[in-house]
């Protein structure tokens, strides 16, 4: 049996996330924000090294809720970037959103010449009344959790996905030896423009959605994420188990869990 559509009005939103600096690292550079309210979530994975990445990952969590706070509190305002008018007004500001945050930590980097290279990669997920979008630059990922069932909604902008997609059947000792495989090609802050992914999708009630670091996903393999959100209901205790299965895994990296369920 199939979930109820969402209906008007929508369902209420709950959300958890963890972030831990997992067992290699010496600081945690990812940043999250959970902004029920405003029916938005955002995950970032800082780039760039001394603290640079840091900044960067909290700057583009604060500047994309701010302009999507902004503009639900003045609709009338010009965009600081183009729109699609193909695209909801939920896509639309998500990926002016991203650009918005790609011109602050720019401008922060060249006033600062310690967080000259800083950058950080990005998903962020936007709840309208019928649908959601998300939108991401990098390897940040977001998963849907429907009916038991995961299915990722995000491709990762990285040489390691270009070269699986050339090569789908790459087998997982070329893929762990692949020495390019932690770049990305897509970021925030590491070029003048950006133009970040953004899809859109029908809600239904019922469903969860995860938005996380390659700390989680490059440790714990999809099917065992999989299994730890189907053997729970608590959001915070799948977002612990999540972070404790990628420590115990190793935790190479930092490591964010973000969960939001729909009703």
């Amino acid at each position: 049996m199939t979930a109820p559509p969402v209906t008007n009005p929508p369902p209420r939103l709950t959300a958890h996330a963890i972030s831990h600096a997992g067992r290699k690292r010496p600081q945690n550079e990812d940043a999250f924000g959970t902004f029920v309210n405003d029916r938005l979530f955002v995950v970032a994975d800082g780039m760039g090294g001394h603290s640079a990445g840091e900044v960067a990952s909290h700057m583009t969590v604060d500047e994309i809720s701010a302009f999507f706070r902004s503009f639900h509190d003045n609709p009338r305002q010009d965009w600081p970037h183009p729109v699609d008018r193909q695209r909801s007004l939920g896509a639309n500001l998500l990926a002016v959103g991203v650009k918005v945050a790609n011109d602050k930590v720019r401008a922060a980097a060249e006033a600062d010449r310690s967080r000259t290279k800083m950058a950080c990669t990005v998903v962020a997920l936007a709840v309208g009344d019928h649908q959601l979008s998300v939108a991401h630059a990098g390897d940040a990922r977001a998963y849907r959790f429907r009916d038991g069932q995961l299915k990722r909604l995000t491709t990762d902008h990285s040489i390691l996905a270009e070269m699986i997609a050339a090569r789908p059947d790459m087998a997982e000792s070329e893929i762990a030896a692949f020495l390019h495989r932690n770049v990305v090609t897509k970021a925030v802050g590491s070029k003048p423009e950006i133009d970040p992914t953004v899809t859109s999708k029908t809600l239904r009630a019922g469903d969860s959605y995860l938005l996380c670091t390659d700390g989680l996903w490059g440790s714990v393999k999809d099917p065992a994420i999989a299994d730890i959100l189907r053997s729970t209901d608590d959001l915070e205790a799948a977002c612990q188990m999540l972070v404790d299965a990628a420590n115990d895994a190793g935790g190479p990296d930092n490591i964010t869990a973000l969960i939001v369920r729909v009703g």
